[in-house]
């Protein structure tokens, strides 16, 4: 009940440092063109088609959930018992390295909007490396499980733990690849001036912050389910 508690107090406080940066960003006071207004569909389509694909990710991991949940009550016929993870505490260490980069993707979007070359180096590659960090601490979670001996692939808990981790952890690195891409263009020489690249890398940043956002939203949704089971 206490770990319920205390993950529910994480969410609560990401989600609400979130809406404090957009508040604090003060969208309403902006005159003139609207940020990406001047690429009109072209700038809508890479959206459009984020949204989708999270939508789709978010269905993906919905079934891997139902599954997990069936099994979870389902330890007649033959099969395997339930048997319950002792979770790694370095599970609680990776959160908040997630949520770090999460915070960094979103400083650094707000950097882009404003013109802050530096600070989007600084942030967006933060986040970059804290991501990379997470993905190393959740390896490192594998190992652990793996080096007590006590859990095989024909444990159930053990084997959605590492299903449902790794799917996250491919969706992670997707992320990275587009993240790496844009990062590249900036560190190359982002002239502040030139207003159409200025634009795309803007706009590849604010994506990449909402893919980052939902990717902490969804390993928060799984770091609860896995440990309050």
């Amino acid at each position: 009940m206490m770990t319920a508690l205390a993950i529910g107090l994480v969410l609560g406080v990401t989600v609400w440092w979130i809406l404090i940066q957009r508040l604090m960003d003060k969208p309403w006071t902006r005159r003139g063109v609207l940020d990406g207004s001047q690429d009109g569909l072209t700038s809508s389509a890479p959206k459009v088609g984020l949204w989708l694909f999270m939508a789709m990710a978010t269905s993906l991991f919905l079934i891997f959930n139902s599954a997990y949940l069936m099994r979870m009550g389902f330890g007649h016929g033959g099969l395997h018992p339930w048997v319950p993870l002792a979770e790694p505490g370095i599970l609680w260490f990776n959160t908040f390295v997630l949520i770090a980069a999460s915070a960094a993707m979103q400083t650094a979007s707000g950097a882009a909007r404003k013109g802050d070359i530096g600070g989007l180096r600084k942030y967006y590659t933060a986040g970059g490396v804290l991501s990379v960090v997470f993905l190393a601490g959740q390896l490192l979670a594998w190992r652990q499980l793996s080096a007590t001996g006590q859990y095989g692939p024909s444990d159930p808990a053990y084997s959605f733990f590492i299903l449902l981790t790794a799917m996250h952890g491919l969706h992670l690195l997707g992320g990275l690849w587009v993240l790496g891409r844009t990062a590249t263009r900036v560190w190359r020489g982002l002239d502040a001036q030139n207003v159409v690249a200025v634009g795309k890398v803007r706009q590849s940043v604010r994506l990449c912050t909402t893919y980052w956002h939902f990717l902490l939203l969804v390993w928060l949704g799984l770091f609860t389910q896995l440990t309050i089971t």
